[in-house]
């Protein structure tokens, strides 16, 4: 992937609205939905954009403990209707109930953010970071492989924090996603960019599955794929895509049939 400079820019200029559990939109191809939101009229919303341009991804963010089951009742009329990847992202350590009952409606990506790896800053927001590493690492029990985000926020601390938080997640088996804060103005630009760079470094490294998630990486980063387009192009990427949402649909198929299986051996 190559890093284009000028959206960088554009990206620490521009006020984005935050994923919120409350908040309905679409950005290109990314519907981001809210996990607080009622099901009936949401679902209406989203067949009538999606019947005029089909979404690549589905972002959804779930809300507090207390409201889990509206994203949950959310996330399976999403998987049922549409062929598209679903992220479900908690801004909490989701305990690991939580997570298995997330997989089990549908979520195929998971995002916990970090925000920050800098501990000391983390503690000061009351950002919860050991707890969203365990639940993070729980995570990884769950879902597929490289199918577990964490997201990184460039500009938010110093640029070599994020890059050592970069590679701790990656050595721990999870994507990292870094996406940029008005406050990344603060920094040199060649800093910012260096981030990327390294971040792309990491991905290619690692072999990470970067596919499913790169709708966001092309709305949330500077980074733009460096692949030739064109209507062949296009098509592979299409049967690429169907072939890894169907194995991983087969996987969560097969894994809550298992758990089915034991609660009823177990007379439960």
């Amino acid at each position: 992937m190559t890093i284009v400079q000028n959206k960088l820019r554009q990206l620490i200029a521009r006020s984005a609205p935050p994923a919120s559990a409350d908040g309905l939109w679409r950005e290109e191809n990314i519907f981001f939905v809210g996990g607080n939101l009622p099901v009936r009229d949401t679902l209406e919303t989203l067949f009538d954009s999606h019947c005029q341009a089909p979404a690549e991804l589905f972002h959804l963010t779930f809300g507090d403990l207390n409201n889990f089951h509206h994203g949950e009742a959310l996330a399976r009329v999403i998987k049922k209707n549409f062929n598209a990847h679903l992220v479900g992202r908690f801004d909490y350590p989701a305990p690991p109930y939580i997570i298995e009952r997330a997989y089990a409606a549908g979520v195929d990506i998971i995002d916990i953010p970090l925000t920050v790896f800098d501990r000391a800053l983390s503690r000061e927001r009351e950002l919860a970071m050991e707890e969203r590493l365990h639940a993070l690492e729980y995570a990884r029990t769950v879902f597929p492989r490289w199918s577990v985000v964490s997201t990184l926020v460039a500009g938010e601390e110093s640029p070599c924090s994020t890059v050592a938080g970069i590679d701790a997640l990656l050595s721990a088996g999870v994507v990292p996603l870094v996406t940029v804060s008005g406050r990344a103005a603060h920094y040199p630009a060649e800093e910012i960019s260096a981030i990327f760079a390294h971040l792309d470094a990491g991905w290619r490294k690692h072999k990470v599955t970067v596919k499913p998630l790169l709708p966001l990486v092309k709305f949330a980063t500077p980074l733009v794929d460096a692949r030739p387009t064109g209507l062949l192009r296009g098509f592979i990427d299409k049967v690429h895509d169907r072939r890894l949402l169907a194995a991983s649909d087969l996987r969560r198929s097969l894994r809550v049939k298992q758990v089915e299986e034991s609660f009823e051996s177990a007379g439960l």
